[in-house]
């Protein structure tokens, strides 16, 4: 874990341990970072393709690697973190990633069979630039310390802008239904499996990273893996991580990590309350992999979660100079293509990147359930075309935040308590640094009030990303004030009252109408 971290956050440190998770509340509650505006749907495709149809057996297309236009990041000023020492290991030079692999990769011999569905052509190659890295982060059940032959539980792509020092997360579900380069259609999460059966060039990983450029055309710089057993040893190693655990869950677990599994009398009904809540390794384990009271696509949400939990922690801690011992004492924990240099130069980011916005991102209403004829698997395909679909999303991958304080000015928010739950004013604040904002939970508290009020300081809305901040303080948009007397240090300001409900379904969220000013 802490490899994967370390490229969104300086290192760790040692905090605050308990087996059993619990509401914790800060001793000082900060000024949260503003983060992100996510690029989220507005409406599901649920119509399923017919099956009826017998499927063309489509012969495999040429590849062409044509770069489409990249975003092109905004330079901006940002405060000045403290350096590596000095005498630290220079980076090796990064390298753009082609199709060159498979394109010479011979499949003479290998079994052939009828695709169940037509194999798309590869998605033309995005043209990231020099200063963009893009890291591949990976969890397995089992690593095999070769890359892995098992099925990938966790594909999260990590895109970090150094020039505008910021960062985007995108979450791929295992079951998008995707061409693998010198294979056939099938799980995204098969794919290094298969690559480590053939012998795949490169192994399977590349096997994986080609599967991601032919279908997304993203290309890989790095990679990071971990297997869930050294996923709970850091964390237990680091003495837990607090996760602001906006929607409870109750789901099954072991009633202790080494009981076997199998026996059916070794599970309990386990729920995790809303709040800032401080999980040991198990508990973190079984946040992020639960999915049967949830969804496939709620798990990317919360590994996101504990990713970003992980990051503040690290830059609070302040550790970034011990990331080159942190480096050698993990390295048996996390396998990597990192090479030391290029982590140090990374990790010296993440308190610009925690300052400027992570934005996080995912494909919920952007893809088709489909049943496949021959297996009646059910699998996602992916619509890669259209308004707000899939090309546009990873599009969005390499560029800033809509809110982000590099490019813009930050909408700031004081919050005041009226709710009889305090544990929802924190929630309200994470929230709202979620999607961009920058709170600040007032010292001044008002009696407990049933109904949450807004007020925005201005004569108009323009610029206030009002819709947005609307949906995440769970009011109608209309019912925000306007005070264009007032002379404030804030933007607007929010009484959260006791119908205030943090669990917010993220995935509907309002869009980023990136080009109206908010």
């Amino acid at each position: 874990m802490l490899l994967l971290t370390m490229l969104l956050a300086s290192c760790q440190g040692p905090g605050d341990s308990n087996n059993n998770p619990q509401a914790t509340t800060p001793a000082s509650l900060p000024t949260l970072a503003a983060t992100a505006v996510a690029d989220l749907p507005t409406a599901t495709n649920t119509t399923a393709p017919t099956a009826t149809v017998p499927p063309t057996n489509t012969a495999i297309p040429t590849v062409t690697n044509t770069g489409t236009p990249g975003p092109s990041p905004t330079a901006s000023n940002t405060p000045t973190f403290t350096p590596i020492p000095t005498n630290t290991p220079t980076s090796v030079p990064q390298l753009e990633p082609t199709l060159a692999t498979w394109e010479s990769y011979s499949t003479d011999g290998l079994p052939t069979s009828t695709p169940p569905t037509v194999i798309p052509t590869a998605v033309p190659t995005f043209a990231v630039g020099g200063k963009t890295t893009n890291i591949l982060l990976l969890g397995v059940d089992d690593a095999s310390g070769e890359g892995g032959a098992q099925r990938t539980d966790v594909i999260i792509l990590v895109s970090i802008n150094r020039e505008t020092e910021t960062a985007s997360m995108l979450s791929l579900p295992r079951d998008l239904f995707v061409y693998i380069p010198g294979w056939r259609m099938n799980r995204i999460n098969t794919a290094m499996a298969h690559g480590a059966a053939v012998n795949y060039p490169g192994g399977p990983v590349v096997q994986l990273t080609d599967t991601i450029l032919y279908n997304f055309g993203v290309p890989v710089h790095y990679y990071a893996l971990i297997d869930f057993k050294s996923f709970v040893d850091v964390v237990d190693a680091i003495d837990g991580v607090t996760v602001p655990v906006t929607c409870g869950m109750t789901d099954w677990r072991l009633k202790s990590p080494e009981l076997d599994p199998q026996d059916e009398d070794n599970w309990e009904r386990f729920t995790i309350e809303p709040g800032f809540q401080h999980m040991d390794g198990d508990t973190a384990l079984w946040y992020v992999r639960s999915r049967q009271a949830t969804s496939d696509w709620d798990r990317g949400r919360r590994q996101q979660q504990v990713l970003r939990a992980i990051l503040n922690e690290g830059v609070d801690l302040g550790l970034v100079t011990e990331a080159p011992t942190l480096y050698n004492t993990y390295q048996d924990k996390v396998e990597t293509d990192l090479d030391i240099g290029r982590l140090l130069q990374l990790a010296t980011l993440a308190p610009a990147i925690r300052e400027n916005g992570v934005q996080h991102l995912y494909v919920v209403g952007k893809t088709e359930s489909w049943v496949v004829p021959a297996t009646g698997a059910q699998v996602q395909l992916p619509i890669w075309s259209g308004d707000n679909m899939m090309g546009e999303t990873f599009r969005r991958l390499f560029e800033p935040p809509a809110l982000t304080v590099a490019t813009r000015a930050p909408i700031r928010v004081e919050i005041v308590s009226a709710t009889e739950n305090e544990t929802m004013v924190q929630l309200a604040a994470e929230n709202l640094a979620w999607y961009g904002f920058l709170p600040t939970i007032s010292e001044t508290t008002l009696p407990p009030q049933d109904q949450t009020e807004a007020v925005y300081y201005g004569a108009n809305f323009k610029g206030s990303y009002d819709w947005l901040f609307s949906w995440v303080v769970d009011i109608y948009q209309a019912e925000i004030g306007l005070d264009p007397d007032t002379v404030s240090d804030y933007d607007y300001r929010v009484i959260i009252g006791n119908d205030y409900d943090a669990c917010l379904n993220s995935f509907y969220a309002p869009q980023a109408f990136l080009d109206d000013g908010g």
